[in-house]
């Protein structure tokens, strides 16, 4: 009886410790990741101690934002721990994206279910917070490069934390931009163009305007000509119709878009300036061949034809024995 009994309580023992862990882990798999990220950034969440990255596979099962989401791996992270790694993806929209819904991972060999993760979070840029001024004089840092206009912003100037220039525009009910900036060189433009003394000024997000804007970029050396491109989304160079105003020592240039600008000492290889007058980047310098398509259409048309007399040849032949 007391065998039996001491069976019984061991069982009831093993019983509970099992519910106990079922819960626990019941418990880790409805929390829920909610912080919020910046586009380009990685949500890592590092995996139990006993939980090996080399054995397991991922299932992806969230509902919203997946295109948001570059990749979805598990495996080392930068400190060598395991992990699960959201790689977000590097956009420069205005717009934020919730990013809901359940990351699996199970065993590669037995596709077992080891643990679920849970996420619900947005991925999004900082607004900027401004005054009703009617006109605003700004300074560009990236720390909240969204802005949103209130209806009473009638004019604003952009200047920045480490670059020589401003754009200043005029607003009326202007829809929000983004205007995030870098001044990092592009290589391919560089290598081409060693012997220039080359300038980068990139907006990432295209922020697009309602208004020609101003924009003025002041020179580091006034003894020079001065030249500005702008880089297309092929990183080809299109020349602009900027100004350049060799005893104030600037480069002006008028335009509703900004895109990404190279300042240059010398002519650098480019196309001819745009005719749009607005800096865009829509010209290129690739030839246009209309015939392109149309040429190939004819060559394949001819080949078919070719094949078809033959076959008709031979089923004549045929027919004739």
């Amino acid at each position: 009886m007391k065998k039996t009994l001491a069976v019984l309580m061991m069982a009831a023992a093993v019983a509970v410790t099992s519910l106990t862990a079922f819960a626990e882990e019941t418990e880790n798999q409805n929390d829920k990741y909610t912080q919020e990220n910046t586009p380009g950034q990685s949500v890592e969440i590092l995996l139990d101690e006993e939980m090996d990255a080399s054995a397991l596979k991922v299932t992806n099962k969230l509902t919203s934002g997946k295109d948001a989401v570059e990749s979805v791996t598990v495996g080392k992270n930068d400190e060598g721990k395991d992990a699960l790694i959201l790689q977000l993806k590097e956009n420069y929209g205005t717009k934020a994206v919730n990013v809901a819904g359940d990351i699996q991972l199970k065993h590669k060999n037995t596709n077992a279910l080891v643990k679920t993760y849970s996420f619900d979070f947005t991925v999004q840029w900082k607004k900027a917070e401004i005054g009703a001024d009617a006109e605003l004089e700004i300074v560009l840092n990236n720390d909240a490069p969204v802005y949103d206009f209130a209806s009473t912003n009638k004019n604003v100037t952009f200047s920045f934390s480490d670059v020589d220039a401003y754009y200043n525009v005029r607003l009326e009910d202007q829809a929000d931009v983004n205007m995030h900036y870098t001044t990092k060189a592009i290589k391919s433009i560089v290598q081409a163009n060693e012997d220039a003394d080359l300038s980068f000024l990139q907006f990432n997000g295209n922020p697009a305007f309602d208004f020609n804007g101003t924009l003025v970029y002041n020179v580091s050396d006034m003894d020079k000509t001065w030249y500005l491109y702008e880089v297309n989304s092929e990183e080809k160079l299109v020349k602009t119709k900027a100004e350049y105003d060799k005893e104030e020592g600037t480069l002006t240039l008028k335009t509703k878009n900004l895109g990404s600008y190279v300042i240059s000492d010398k002519e650098l290889k480019a196309v001819a300036a745009s005719d749009n007058g607005a800096g865009d980047s829509s010209g290129s310098d690739k030839e246009e061949n209309p015939a392109t398509g149309s040429v190939d259409f004819v060559n394949v048309a001819v080949a078919l034809s070719v094949v078809s007399l033959a076959a008709a040849g031979a089923v004549a032949m045929k027919k004739a024995k």
